[in-house]
């Protein structure tokens, strides 16, 4: 029996629920589904962490009766989200990151949205805003996730007044900074830092041929943005830091620059003999942050939403239609959200507000945020099947350019090959057809 037919044959097992959401009556939050039982928890699967979990629990809780039953997914070891599509089929709503997208829809596990469904969410939630629209959630002509998250890589400084229109700019601007900036390099972020780069310096070649499946990131293109982000990165604090790591370190003082976006701080150490309770904690100074649009080398304005941007999907093992309806709407701009997004990570605002009020509320990052999701064009990520082995070929190969054991273009030239082998294993043709289906063509 192959994996995609035990796949099946558990969601088939499931108690029935959800059904195929594409249907009109499916779709509808008023169709003729039985009414939600309150005493049976809505099973959630999430990529993230126990913070992010309560926190969820929490804001929901304070609106709604219906109970959570939050599993945490940990994407720690080899081709995660095979693991995540397997248990997935045990839940009703699975948050995800984006790049499995291609892996849930080829292995059947969620139902997709109808038109009416979404018409809903947007009455009640706001529209989502236009780079969201045109770059998450949809594959192949369908919505198969709901955004309930957009943060995109923007450059922090606390002089407000710094400018950096070019790679080149920034690359001088660091250098000034006696080492005091950051990029988010560490492991399982350098490559959607490389591809954050290369989406807002050329448009062309974009990561593969569309014929051929010939992957495109050894091309001199590719392996000039490397070497400039090699270069620079040799100027860095550090070379191991995550994106809110980096915008905590500026506010902290310990930076003064670099790229990331905002996140919340990091919540204290436990108490030990050398730190007792009784004592308060230590209060640091805190810098504010100016936000700036990365440096933007392209002709025509162009995104970069990285491979850990979330969707909320509906399993197609989920047994609780309505209450899973629900609660995906609510994640994406219900009544005390904004709580889970301001302790989280890449949670954040996708939609505007359905009462078309001002939008120039919040920190200057969400403000910025806002502003930029406004932008149409979008760099497409990998949505295919085997996406995240993808991603883990290319961040290893730019950590080894970065830490001086290979020259940019060995180390393109070797992921390239790799990924030709991924490729080559999982089935050219049908990699071919799954390219065509995130870059909007065919169903």
């Amino acid at each position: 029996m192959d994996r995609r037919t035990a796949v099946s044959i558990l969601a088939a097992s499931m108690i029935a629920g959800c059904g195929d959401s594409g249907s009109d009556d499916a779709g509808s939050g008023r169709d003729a589904a039985p009414a939600a039982r309150t005493d049976v928890p809505l099973r959630i699967l999430l990529v993230g962490d126990a913070s992010v979990a309560e926190s969820i629990q929490l804001a929901w809780s304070m609106t709604h009766e219906h109970p959570l039953e939050i599993e945490v997914f940990d994407p720690a070891g080899e081709s995660p989200a095979v693991r995540f599509t397997r248990q997935m089929l045990l839940s009703d709503v699975a948050i995800t990151p984006h790049s499995y997208l291609g892996e849930i829809h080829a292995e059947d596990a969620a139902v997709r949205f109808s038109a009416e469904l979404l018409k809903e969410y947007q009455k009640e939630y706001g529209k989502p805003l236009p780079a969201v629209i045109n770059s998450l959630g949809d594959y192949g002509g369908s919505t198969w996730g709901v955004a309930v998250g957009a943060k995109m890589l923007a450059r922090l400084a606390i002089d407000s007044q710094s400018q950096c229109e070019t790679w080149s700019e920034y690359h001088d601007w660091v250098k000034g900074l006696d080492g005091k900036a950051a990029e988010p390099l560490a492991p399982g972020w350098a490559a959607s830092s490389f591809l954050n780069r290369c989406a807002s310096t050329f448009t062309r070649r974009w990561l593969f041929n569309r014929t051929t499946m010939k992957p495109e990131i050894d091309s001199e293109d590719y392996v000039a943005a490397l070497e400039q982000l090699a270069a620079t990165a040799g100027l860095y604090a550090s070379s191991a830091m995550t994106p809110g790591q980096i915008w905590q370190a500026i506010a902290g003082g310990e930076l003064v620059g670099g790229i990331g976006y905002e996140a919340p701080a990091v919540a204290s150490e436990p108490a030990t003999e050398e730190a007792p309770t009784d004592e308060p904690p230590q209060e640091r100074e805190e810098f504010d942050i100016s936000v700036f649009d990365c440096p933007q080398e392209t002709e025509t304005d162009q995104l970069w939403l990285g491979p850990q941007t979330p969707l909320a999907c509906l399993s197609s093992g989920c047994r609780q239609t309505n209450a899973s309806k629900q609660f995906i709407g609510w994640l994406s701009g219900g009544q005390r959200i904004s709580t889970v997004r301001q302790q989280s990570e890449l949670f954040s605002q996708t939609r505007t507000s359905p009462e078309n009020e001002s939008m120039q509320s919040g920190s200057a990052y969400v403000r910025w945020l806002v502003e930029r999701l406004q932008t149409l064009q979008v760099a497409p990520g990998l949505v295919l099947p085997g996406a995240d082995r993808y991603y883990q070929v290319l961040d290893r190969q730019v950590r080894r350019c970065l830490a001086g054991e290979q020259s940019a273009a060995e180390a393109l030239a070797e992921a390239a090959t790799q990924w030709d082998a991924i490729t080559d294993e999982i089935g050219r043709i049908q990699q071919s057809v799954a390219w065509k289906r995130t870059l909007g063509f065919g169903g």
